[in-house]
């Protein structure tokens, strides 16, 4: 029997059933009981709260984070819990169809749904309520919003995108060139980040747009943000730097809204308005996540500086903690999951069948993946722990949940 141990202390800057069933040939829909509203912020965590297992003969490939807690997306539907009691609050499966594909938007809040013979939902993710029905979709396209679809065709050095109406399926627009740098040329889609406003592309040009390419670039290298207008496409701004020094591996991602970008050749982290292209801040290192007016930052790969601070936008640090680091003592290193204005340190362990306890280099995840085990989800209500998964032994889905208060 495998052993789990989780412990969790908190450092903390401190602020403050379903009630219908419905079965449509081989699809079982239940909506929450009224509207939930949702939990009370996680200001600190010191004990599970509860634990979530998938049913007799279903597998869980994701979990997501919704408005009201966790949603599991099931390798045949959606399960929505509540996120301060695991409670079950709604659930979209259809455990005969051939084939369940599920999109989000950018918020959580709304989940695009198809399986095979059925016609597509667009649900609520806090009640699993239908938004809208009978859509057209295969599974194909992302979705923006309520309104949008966001395709990309082609492979990452070829990429033309297009975006269409969610009820018509009619193409609003359509590149027909590939996004490339100012100065032209070959180049590559490292990221592509939607929000309702704003669709930014994370690019790499070069001459060498291949994979390895990105960790060991060109001196030509240039690493340029696109964002474009989700409605015509037209370009809303862009930001370019030149990778000079052969840095590599430029990041950008979405956090409460706002783009968070790291561009070798630029000092340190940039946190962008996504919409119009204005820097709110820089900081010197990795941005954790985001508050109204401050920011968390970790310490880099490099650990030269080992501090987690709390910053303003104007640089100001309110706050900062070191964090203990056990690899050179032995013990387990804490691992640390920014949320707004505060940050939570949590050791994980999970023992072998041998009883060889194995540390688990668990960081944070917008999305917990079978593909990408061992990381901490943020949910309104919890910090979710998702078990991660053993391919030794043959087991290819997530066996499980566990969520810290």
């Amino acid at each position: 029997m495998n052993k789990r141990r989780i412990s969790a202390t908190a450092l903390c800057l401190a602020l403050a059933a379903p009630a219908c069933t419905g079965v449509e040939g081989s699809v079982i829909h239940r909506v929450a009981d009224g509207s939930p509203t949702a939990p009370e912020a996680v200001v600190s965590v010191s004990e599970v709260a509860w634990e979530w297992s998938p049913g007799e003969g279903e597998r869980v490939s994701k979990v997501h984070a919704g408005p009201v807690g966790a949603v599991i997306e099931l390798t045949d539907g959606l399960v929505g819990l509540r996120g301060d009691t695991g409670d079950e609050l709604w659930r979209y499966q259809a455990p005969e169809a051939e084939g369940f594909s599920a999109s989000f938007s950018s918020s959580g809040e709304l989940a695009l749904v198809s399986a095979s013979d059925e016609p597509a939902l667009l649900l609520d993710t806090s009640t699993g309520e239908a938004e809208a029905r009978n859509l057209d979709w295969n599974g194909e396209g992302r979705l923006l919003d309520g309104e949008f679809l966001f395709h990309r065709e082609g492979e990452a050095t070829e990429a033309l995108h297009e975006s269409t109406d969610l009820e018509t399926g009619a193409s609003l627009w359509r590149q027909e060139e590939t996004l490339t740098c100012s100065e032209g040329g070959p180049s590559r889609t490292i990221t592509t980040l939607l929000s309702p406003k704003a669709i930014v592309l994370l690019l790499h040009c070069s001459e060498d747009t291949s994979e390895g390419a990105l960790r060991v670039p060109a001196p030509d290298t240039v690493n340029a943000l696109v964002a474009l207008d989700p409605k015509d496409g037209e370009e809303l701004w862009r930001r370019e730097a030149e990778d000079t020094e052969g840095r590599g591996l430029a990041e950008a991602k979405l956090l409460q809204g706002r783009l968070v970008a790291d561009l070798p050749g630029e000092e340190g982290w940039t946190i962008i308005d996504p919409v119009d292209g204005e820097v709110l801040a820089e900081s010197p290192k990795p941005v954790l996540e985001l508050g109204d007016v401050t920011y968390l930052a970790g310490p880099d790969h490099l650990a030269e500086d080992p501090s987690h601070e709390l910053r303003t936008f104007g640089g100001e640090v309110i706050s900062s903690v070191t964090l203990p680091d056990g690899r050179f003592s032995g013990d387990t290193p804490e691992t640390a999951i920014g949320l707004p204005d505060r940050l939570l340190t949590i050791d994980m362990e999970r023992g072998s069948d041998e009883d060889a306890e194995d540390v688990i280099a668990a960081t944070t995840t917008a999305t917990a993946s079978s593909l990408d085990p061992g990381r901490l989800l943020s949910v309104p209500g919890a910090v979710i722990a998702y078990v991660p998964v053993q391919y030794g032994a043959g087991i290819d889905a997530i066996e499980g949940v566990v969520a810290l208060r």
